[in-house]
């Protein structure tokens, strides 16, 4: 489903969604098992497409409006376009992130809802609740542990001084069940009041752009899944992921 929703929102033709599906599903597996060699085969891959997309942009763009690479090919810093290097660069990351996150997000729900029956009969019997779901499944299973940041300015937290420049490894997911900030931060609960002070997404310059997007394809694929369904329940070992993600990577069901 993400390499599908992808293809589509980049504007690439469909026949190139099974090979897009390869490379992606081979990347992630390689990098999860610590697989350097098929790794790079696969970043390399990802990288040549971008590029390979870029190129055709240039001779036939699309609507700026309607197609990212167009619109980062038309985009003028101080009158001069951006660097090639960046646009691929940007093309590939969206690639990557755009296919993991949401298939270790889906994971996770499905392990979450697999073993709490009353939750998903609940929300499969009032999908109106499941952009409520969505928010705390984001918060209690923040796809990725976290992300490497520099301080910008000197900051006092908790009594620690963080020098202007220094390097910082932010944890998300466990800012996430904060007991500081959420009240019984390790449980489920719909409608939390604070629910926004989730940092599932980032916060500040570094939000992530494809927020709205990730919410909508996962509300979808909840929807779809409950509603295809009458139950499941997880039926076998889960297989997690690894640094930098962390969730699910492979999770057993057995439908009733």
């Amino acid at each position: 489903m993400p390499v599908l929703v992808f293809a589509h929102w980049m504007n690439l033709p469909l026949d190139e969604v099974e090979r897009l599906e390869r490379w992606g599903r081979q990347y992630n597996i390689a990098t999860q098992t610590g697989d350097a060699v098929s790794t790079k085969e696969a970043s390399d891959a990802l990288y040549a497409r971008a590029r390979g997309l870029m190129e055709e942009r240039k001779i036939r763009p699309l609507d700026t409006k309607v197609d990212a690479v167009s619109a980062l090919l038309a985009t003028r810093v101080d009158g001069e376009p951006l660097p090639e290097e960046l646009i691929i660069g940007t093309i590939r990351q969206v690639l990557v992130i755009g296919v993991i996150a949401p298939m270790v997000m889906i994971g996770s729900i499905c392990v979450h809802l697999g073993r709490d029956r009353e939750l998903q009969d609940r929300l499969r019997r009032d999908p109106s609740l499941i952009p409520a779901a969505i928010a705390e499944f984001l918060r209690l299973y923040t796809p990725y542990r976290g992300f490497a940041r520099t301080a910008v300015c000197d900051i006092t937290v908790h009594g620690r001084t963080i020098p202007a420049g220094e390097p910082i490894a932010l944890n998300y997911a466990s800012a996430n069940r904060d007991e500081d900030v959420f009240e019984d931060p390790g449980t489920f609960r719909l409608h939390r009041p604070n629910i926004s002070a989730s940092i599932a997404f980032g916060r500040g310059p570094h939000t992530c752009p494809g927020a709205g997007l990730a919410e909508l394809e996962l509300a979808v694929a909840l929807e779809e899944l409950l509603a295809r369904t009458k139950g499941f329940q997880v039926d076998g070992d889960i297989f997690p992921t690894r640094m930098p993600e962390i969730g699910a990577l492979h999770v057993p069901l057995k439908f009733t």
